[in-house]
């Protein structure tokens, strides 16, 4: 997790985004590169009344608030002792955020970010996306995977490797609905290889499979969770909720998803 890309703007989770940041990259020695993004090009559209005039000053506003945020940033990390840089972008949160990804580790947003599943669906990086006002500022309690067999959750215990070799346990955990074709026994095999021994637990559902995960998290003293997002399809996802869904509404505990 040496490359950490933390999309910022000007809104209340703007210091819960910061902190997580900058303590993911002292626990990494890693460098962060804090990126404003606006879509100013689409902001420079042709109004039927007002003419051009109206969007030159919306722009012109929105540049000037990305560069004020841009200042305060610079001026808010010369004390701190990791490496940073803070780059403004023409473009939306989800696209700017992808093409600087390819050169990311991960990303680190928010839960409550209206684009958090869009962005997580779009980047090929996991994304850690913590609660409003409790930023992840250590790394070494027990983590907890979430696990159903399916590729998205594959995908998610891969891009978790860093984080369970900083983590005081692992807990591999599947809610028992249906047979499994690849068991959470095969995953912690897979994690014995990277030296990493894993708890498994197999649970019955207690209401909700979300509901479920949380009441595990919160036994074991989990300080991540880990998870695949959309395990189902997403049309099935849109009509009935899912897993996914409900553990982006209401986990107060921090995320790590992957697609």
């Amino acid at each position: 997790m040496r490359s950490i890309l933390c999309p910022v703007d000007a809104s209340e989770t703007l210091d819960d985004r910061v902190e997580t940041a900058l303590a993911l990259a002292r626990a990494t020695k890693g460098h962060v590169t804090f990126q404003i993004s606006t879509p100013f090009a689409q902001m420079a559209v042709w109004e039927p009344f007002g003419g051009a005039t109206i969007s030159a000053a919306a722009i012109a506003d929105a540049r000037e608030g990305d560069e004020k945020l841009q200042r305060q940033l610079d001026a808010r990390m010369a004390s701190q002792d990791v490496p940073f840089d803070v780059t403004i972008e023409d473009s939306g949160h989800v696209e700017a955020a992808a093409a600087a990804a390819r050169f990311a580790d991960i990303v680190v947003d928010t839960l409550d970010h209206p684009s958090l599943e869009e962005l997580v669906l779009g980047l090929r990086s996991p994304v850690l996306a913590v609660p409003r006002g409790l930023p992840m500022l250590t790394f070494d309690a027990p983590v907890l995977v979430a696990w159903d067999g399916g590729h998205e959750s594959a995908n998610a215990l891969r891009a978790s490797l860093p984080f369970l070799r900083m983590a005081s346990a692992v807990h591999l955990v599947t809610v028992r609905e249906k047979a499994d074709t690849f068991p959470a026994s095969e995953a912690a095999c897979y994690l014995s290889r990277h030296d990493l021994h894993a708890e498994v637990h197999e649970r019955e559902r207690n209401g909700s499979i979300a509901f479920t995960l949380e009441e595990c998290a919160r036994e074991v003293g989990a300080g991540l969770i880990v998870m695949g997002l959309f395990g189902h399809s997403r049309l099935r996802e849109l009509l009935v909720g899912g897993v996914s869904r409900e553990m982006l509404d209401r986990s107060q505990i921090p995320l790590l998803l992957a697609h």
